[in-house]
């Protein structure tokens, strides 16, 4: 799954565009404003305040067979490997993809739990700070807008 941040009206107020206009790269900017992206979505599998939409209770049948493999009761908490997994793939000068490189089979399993799988009945458990339209959270709007605003800050 890659998630991309860019330059758009939603995230950037006149301020900040004003800012990225006057330093030679945006690159570290949009660095920071990926890196915001990425601590949210690494806090949401502990602290449900950060989540874009709260997720769905475990199934039953679900918590016994985790209790009974020794795992976490937690949703989206097997082995810890997918909650590790959001990290910046790409850096430009035009943008940001804040990814998970997990799979399940041929198939993003963070996809799978960002967005729910109707056909695989696996309900959305959003992990990265977006709605289901790719809007981002107020949360993360002001985190990402912080974010680059202080890398701006840094980089004059």
């Amino acid at each position: 799954m890659k998630i991309s941040v860019t330059k758009t009206k939603d995230l950037v107020t006149p301020s900040l565009k004003a800012n990225l206009q006057k330093v030679s790269s945006p690159r570290p900017a949009l660095e920071a404003m990926g890196l915001a992206v990425v601590s949210l979505a690494k806090r949401s599998f502990t602290n449900p305040a950060v989540r874009a939409a709260p997720w769905p209770a475990l199934k039953p049948a679900t918590i016994v067979a985790k209790k009974k493999a020794g795992r976490s009761e937690k949703p989206l908490q097997r082995t810890g490997t997918l909650a590790k997994s959001p990290r910046i793939t790409e850096v430009t000068n035009r943008n940001v993809t804040v990814g998970s490189d997990r799979k399940a089979g041929s198939h993003s399993l963070a996809a799978i739990h960002q967005l729910g799988s109707p056909a695989a009945k696996i309900p959305a458990r959003p992990m990265f700070p977006f709605d289901k339209n790719g809007k981002p959270t107020d949360r993360a709007r002001r985190n990402v807008i912080s974010a680059a605003e202080a890398a701006l800050k840094i980089q004059k």
